[in-house]
This record gives structure tokens, sequence and C-alpha cells, in this order.
């Protein structure tokens, strides 16, 4: 199975190319151009064709509504146009569940001025808008958040290829699910009431 994974929860895209459980293309793009222009552009550069594609994964965040959507509204299209299953991914699931720390520890991204988590003890919780709770385990996030949670200790990453980790996560759930979701139903996480 050949799966195409994108993300596009920040400022900067991802993709991936997952082939038989495989990462074999990782591409970052961070430019002045929008999520929209980078899209068909950076795909073709990349000479990726999404008929050649098995299946389609997609980040559904958390981060920023905007690209999140058009990212989730370009796969979805490429699955319908192209009769493909697609599966949905959830950030901080997959930034705790490849992250090999034990538990107790807590994923976390900070979105504008909110900061977002999951805690994963024996189990993970859902998704969370902090609010000053107490939280403890180790803290995994990108660099540029480790000051956002109190927490004692925190791991870092430069930079967290969502793409790839979403993509083999969906490779291994499409052996269970391998029509996938219902791309009608597919949307980003939305934890906060519109203004």
């Amino acid at each position: 199975m050949r799966i195409l994974s994108l993300d596009t929860s920040f400022s900067f895209i991802n993709f991936s190319v997952i082939e038989e459980g495989k990462l074999t293309l990782l591409k970052y793009v961070d430019n002045d151009k929008k999520t929209l222009q980078n899209l068909p552009s950076v795909l073709e550069e990349e000479n990726i064709k999404p008929q050649d594609f098995d299946a389609f994964a997609v980040s559904k965040g958390v981060g920023y509504l905007t690209s999140l959507r058009i990212g989730i509204t370009f796969m979805k299209t490429l699955a319908y146009l192209n009769e493909r299953p697609i599966l949905s991914y959830e950030n901080l699931l997959i930034l705790g569940l490849f992250t090999p720390l034990p538990p107790p520890k807590v994923a976390f991204l900070k979105v504008s001025n909110n900061i977002f988590y999951r805690e994963f003890t024996e189990e993970a919780s859902q998704v969370r808008l902090f609010k000053g709770e107490k939280l403890t385990g180790s803290g995994i996030t990108l660099s540029q958040f480790r000051e956002s949670l109190p927490l004692r200790k925190v791991f870092t990453y430069p930079l967290f290829p969502f793409s790839a980790y979403g993509g083999l996560w969906a490779w291994e759930r499409f052996k269970d699910n391998p029509e996938g979701e219902d791309p009608f139903l597919l949307e980003p996480i939305y934890l906060k009431p519109p203004i």
C-alpha cells in the first residue's frame, strides 16, 4: 500500500510518502506562500501524482484552523476524486505515541495564545485546552513551545515530522479499516467556541 500523508497544522507544511509501512519521502516547506499556494506546486515539484496512491492520510490538528481546513479539504478532494480511502490523525496523539518516553507524559503544542495538550498515563486522554491545571510527567513538544507548559522535564524536537508518523500510524490502521473514514465527516479538531 502506498499512502500520501499531509500535515498543515502550522505555518509550514510537511508531507510524506509511506510505501508498505516504510517512509520513502519526507518534505518540509516553510516559505512566504500560503498553504493553498504551496500544495499543488510542491507536489508537482516532487512528481507526486495523487492517482499513484492507494490511500491518503491527513492531520486534523491541533493547529491553525485555516491552514488545517485547507489541508483537510485538499486531501478529502484527492481521496474523493481518485476514489481512495482517507484517514485522519491527531498530531498530539502521534507526538505522544511515537516519543519513546515512559508514562506519565504530556504532549503539548501552542496555537496562537492557546496551549493544547494530551496526557499519556496508562491510556491517552482526550485533547484539552490548558487552563492552569496541575500536570505531571515529562512534557513533549516542539522547541519553540518549550516554556509554554509548566512541567519540570520537557523533551523537545526542533521539528517533528507529523506527516511521516501520521502516515505510518494510518498504514497500520488501514489494515483493520481499509475503507477509511467518510471524507464528508472529516473535520479539524475544534476545542474553542468561535468568536
